[in-house]
């Protein structure tokens, strides 16, 4: 059977599968029929992120117009990896109300106020619109601006699904929303800090929520809710403030089916936890607790755990709801501070220690040592010997996706790395001694989809990490710290850097540079470079300094470079210049990519249709 004599809905499927971007460079053109399925018969998802420059203007220009009206999800973003794209897309005079079938749309990292307040005000015209994400979005503002942004994405009348984290909205005052939303449901705010009047205000706004997130939130005795929320039945919150704060919180959502909760200096024992879930959260079903707590007195501290966990382990703990709970801290710690949790631990990150130690109510002690739940790890070295064999607690990290990890590590940290195929990013630190340099290599080993490579404190970095060596690793960063840390690369270690086995596969490049000349040597010698982030010692642009017009270094370079290369300047961190890299060499590696790609994918779903075919007919 010949991949063309499928039935249209296994070819859509496999074109779903594929992606956008992929399935318009494979199929399109082939033959009408192809064509046909493609411009007609698919909803895309117009996701730009890890996209090269020549390609984004290869979409935009010969097959956005074609497609435009079955285009239901967007994601553009001013990150690392695409440099200034967002405006460059309004560039191609597309307007963002242009795209009526659009459900859902991702904005990440966007510098400028103006980019993101057009297109959230054209949002506005978009009758399906359902989700909205801002991620990292951070850019200065006049000082009214932001309330005018959070009140028209209040205005989108169908929104359903809002998420913001990591903004420039953290500034904003949840007091001053002016308009009502009656279709939002789901709700994230991290890193916008919200009081109890604030957050009142919030409800009494968006009525009809039905799940929030909260980041932080600060309660004083004073404030308290007044109204009760029915509409809430899922609750997800970092608290820090008084208890009394939060009880009330509790009595005034009494439909709450869920409750995922960490909380800093809070000391509520397990009586005390039950006596509120009776109380104010009958309905409470799946209950998720992080206490992180400060023991004054760490001379008994074995003594003050077992009491603490005592009180966990009454029939409805154990018996009733089966809900166990750990205690780790670490007896080296000069802050006493141990952690509560429940199990299995469902919250994202996780501090990891040589020197841990742990007790819970579990029967098994060995039950729930593996944490599926964790994608964030950050795993500490408290121990200078690392001859030393005591046995420690020790838990499993399946799913992890990004590690940030100080070298060197005892061996007994490997037995928590029960898999690192989820592996996607890594930031390393103290990379000094020659046992950091081979377990860094040993784990690059094991972490075969590993992707980017962050340096934290890279100014004493050794030119021995180039003759480390990963398949996988496309993304590297030498400015993860500020720049009184970073290393700034001369003319010859760059040309170590560019013979390396990590650079000769570098799509990505965060890198100080001592000489300005080392950025065009860099883009020419580095044949699947698409972007590079640098700081040079000899540019004198300043904030103070500087010039709409002007801009001494970015002229130099346009100079030197093609036109169709995008230079900018990152408008928060200005020292930081960021070129988009449009050549003809990396076009030609990442077709190459691309075709093996989809060649890999179409045959194991042409072998899974065919096998899924014979069984129906059998």
């Amino acid at each position: 059977m010949y991949f063309e004599n499928l039935a249209n809905e296994l070819i859509l499927n496999i074109f779903e599968y594929l992606g956008f971007i992929n399935c318009l460079h494979a199929f399109h053109n082939l033959n009408s029929r192809l064509n046909h399925l493609l411009v007609n018969h698919h909803s895309y998802n117009l996701d730009f992120r890890n996209t090269s420059k020549y390609i984004f203007d290869n979409i935009c220009q010969q097959y956005i117009p074609l497609i435009r009206h079955q285009i239901t999800s967007l994601h553009l973003s001013d990150n690392e990896e695409t440099p200034n794209l967002p405006k460059l897309f309004l560039f191609q005079n597309f307007s963002i109300n242009q795209f009526f079938r659009l459900q859902s749309i991702s904005l990440n990292s966007i510098q400028s106020f103006d980019i993101l307040h057009q297109i959230i005000t054209h949002c506005n015209n978009l009758l399906f619109l359902t989700h909205l994400n801002l991620i990292k979005c951070n850019f200065y503002y006049p000082d009214n601006e932001p309330q005018c942004l959070i009140d028209d994405i209040w205005r989108l009348s169908k929104l359903t699904h809002c998420i913001l984290v990591q903004n420039i909205l953290r500034k904003i005052q949840l007091t001053s929303i002016s308009v009502r939303n009656l279709s939002m449901k789901y709700l994230v705010l991290e890193n916008i800090t919200c009081d109890t009047k604030g957050l009142s205000h919030l409800l009494q706004y968006t009525p009809c929520l039905q799940r929030i997130t909260l980041k932080l939130m600060y309660g004083f005795p004073n404030q308290q809710l007044s109204t009760s929320f029915m509409s809430i039945t899922s609750l997800k919150l970092v608290y820090h403030g008084h208890i009394d704060i939060l009880m009330n919180l509790f009595q005034n959502t009494p439909n709450l089916v869920c409750l995922t909760l960490e909380t800093s200096d809070i000391y509520c024992n397990g009586y005390q936890w039950e006596e509120i879930l009776i109380n104010s959260l009958s309905n409470c079903n799946i209950f998720r607790l992080k206490m992180n707590l400060h023991f004054h007195n760490y001379d008994n501290i074995n003594e003050q755990v077992d009491e603490l966990l005592e009180t966990f382990r009454t029939s409805f703990w154990i018996e009733e709801h089966q809900w166990f709970v750990r205690c780790d801290w670490n007896p080296s710690n000069l802050f006493h501070h141990l952690t509560l949790y429940t199990l299995p631990y469902t919250f994202k990150d996780c501090f990891n220690f040589d020197a841990i130690s742990s007790k819970s109510t579990c029967p098994n002690d060995i039950d729930y040592c593996s944490y599926d739940h964790v994608p964030i790890l950050s795993y500490i070295n408290s121990e200078t010997d690392l001859t030393n064999n005591s046995s420690l607690f020790s838990v499993h990290f399946p799913n992890i996706h990004h590690l940030n990890i100080h070298f060197p590590f005892h061996d007994n940290f490997w037995s928590c790395l029960s898999s690192l195929k989820q592996l996607t990013s890594i930031e390393v630190r103290l990379l000094h001694t020659d046992i950091a340099y081979f377990q860094l290599q040993k784990l690059l080993n094991q972490a075969c989809h590993l992707y980017s490579l962050n340096i934290y404190y890279s100014k004493n970095l050794s030119m021995r990490l180039f003759t480390l060596t990963s398949l996988s690793i496309r993304r590297l960063d030498f400015i993860a710290e500020s720049t009184s840390c970073v290393r700034y690369f001369n003319h010859n270690e760059c040309n170590i850097l560019i013979n390396s086995p990590l650079g000769r596969h570098c799509e990505i490049l965060i890198i100080g540079l001592k000489n300005r000349s080392s950025i065009v040597n860099l883009i020419s010698e580095m044949p699947t470079l698409r972007s590079l982030i640098c700081h040079c010692i000899d540019d004198e642009y300043t904030t103070w300094n500087s010039s709409s017009v002007d801009d001494e270094l970015i002229e130099w370079l346009r100079i030197r470079l093609p036109l169709t290369y995008e230079i900018s300047r990152n408008e928060k961190q200005t020292h930081l210049l960021r070129l988009w890299i449009d050549q003809k060499k990396c076009l030609v590696t990442a077709k190459l990519y691309t075709k093996i790609y989809m060649f890999i994918n179409i045959f194991v779903l042409f072998q899974i249709s065919w096998i899924f075919i014979i069984f129906i007919f059998e």
